[in-house]
């Protein structure tokens, strides 16, 4: 007797077990944040909200590779500058950590620059992409204003010790560097400080901005640099110049940044055609990339979609995750076609937290990649707190 007891028990006990990891199964909300890794960033249903994406948390990354990679790397990119320690310059960024009006001609003006060159591709991904033409290029050069400071904040992919910052600098306003690439770019970020009588009207000319490379060479007005994004082509192999600014009174009051990554068309994994790019309901493409604050440095990742409504419009949705992989927003907003009516020319948008408030706007220019299906983006970001980083996000 005792043994079947014991047997019913254990019998009862069993069916509950499985009644109760049954009923968590299907009664899982997706729109939960415990939830991780349940999106399926490949075959999005545009048909619906948001391309179907939820709110829920995800992998480190996204658990892509090369995102991965690139935020394990990036310690190595920061630069502490030999200048950024002297007192009147600690002071001047100490004014850019604190709100004020951004037209008050008192305060100092700040100039966050993002430069790469070279085969800039965007973020590699798992695919086969045919490598380019690899010469070795020299893009060694400098980088000077008329007036103010020049701080390098971050180094981008520099190979050391052959690619280096030229050191001791020659002054201020003037870094040098030596630079050489093949089947990759290098970079720099720069943060510009403009005291108010190095851009005041009082000047007879306007202040600006010198870049001297083999490749390239470029002058711009300061005043050029707000919310630019600017791509030259040096070359048929796919060596470019890319430029990205952000013009700023105030740097630390309201989080704001840079963005960079890739995309792709779908429908060509496999050398099948794409799809019907003007079929509602349809992913044309994905899209997978980093947020980045002043400085460069990786504050979190972006991953989805872009396609067709079911009303016909381009749309865009994408999850925006932190560097954990906790989840931050939704993202939806537009974008604009190239002459294939697949590839990216731009987008923008804004993302939305689980309270459902708009939370940010982000926006930026893609470029296509020539002999690949897609390409790379790069823009600007900011949270809603800052006008003068708002107009120069779309």
């Amino acid at each position: 007797m005792l043994n079947k007891n014991r047997i019913t028990l254990m019998s009862i006990l069993t069916v509950l077990l499985i009644a109760l990891i049954g009923c968590s199964e299907d009664s899982s909300n997706p729109t939960e944040t415990s939830i991780q890794g349940v999106d399926n960033y490949d075959d999005m249903d545009f048909t619906k909200s948001y391309g179907g994406l939820t709110i829920s948390d995800e992998y480190e990354a996204f658990n892509d590779e090369t995102l991965q990679e690139m935020m394990y790397a990036e310690d190595g990119e920061e630069h502490d500058d030999e200048y950024e320690s002297d007192s009147d310059i600690v002071d001047l960024i100490g004014q850019g950590d604190l709100p004020g009006d951004p037209n008050d001609p008192a305060r100092p003006r700040f100039t966050f620059l993002r430069l790469r060159w070279g085969m800039v591709r965007g973020p590699a991904d798992s695919l086969n992409v045919p490598e380019p033409p690899c010469d070795v290029l020299d893009w060694t050069g400098e980088i000077h204003t008329d007036r103010g400071i020049v701080l390098v904040k971050r180094v981008i992919r520099f190979e050391r010790p052959s690619d280096h910052l030229v050191f001791p600098r020659l002054n201020r306003r003037t870094v040098a560097f030596t630079s050489h690439t093949a089947c990759h770019f290098d970079g720099l970020l720069l943060q510009i400080i403009e005291r108010p009588q190095d851009y005041g009207t009082e000047n007879e000319e306007p202040n600006r901005l010198h870049i001297n490379t083999g490749p390239f060479q470029g002058v711009y007005e300061m005043e050029a640099l707000v919310g630019l994004n600017e791509v030259t082509e040096i070359d048929n192999n796919g060596n470019l110049m890319q430029l990205n600014g952000f013009n700023l009174s105030d740097v630390a009051y309201c989080p704001k940044g840079f963005l960079s990554g890739r995309f792709r068309q779908v429908g060509n994994d496999d050398g099948t055609p794409p799809l019907d790019a003007s079929e509602p309901g349809t992913q044309i493409g994905r899209i997978a990339g980093m947020y980045m604050d002043l400085t460069g440095r990786i504050s979190g990742f972006m991953r989805g979609g872009y396609g067709i409504d079911v009303d016909g419009n381009r749309v865009l949705h994408a999850k925006y995750i932190d560097r954990r992989g906790n989840f931050r927003g939704l993202i939806t907003g537009t974008w604009e076609a190239s002459d294939d009516d697949r590839d990216m020319s731009s987008f923008e948008g804004r993302w939305i937290s689980t309270s459902g408030h708009v939370e940010g706007i982000l926006g930026g220019d893609a470029h296509s990649v020539a002999d690949y299906p897609g390409g790379f983006y790069a823009g600007r970001w900011t949270q809603i707190c800052d006008d003068e980083a708002e107009d120069q996000v779309y």
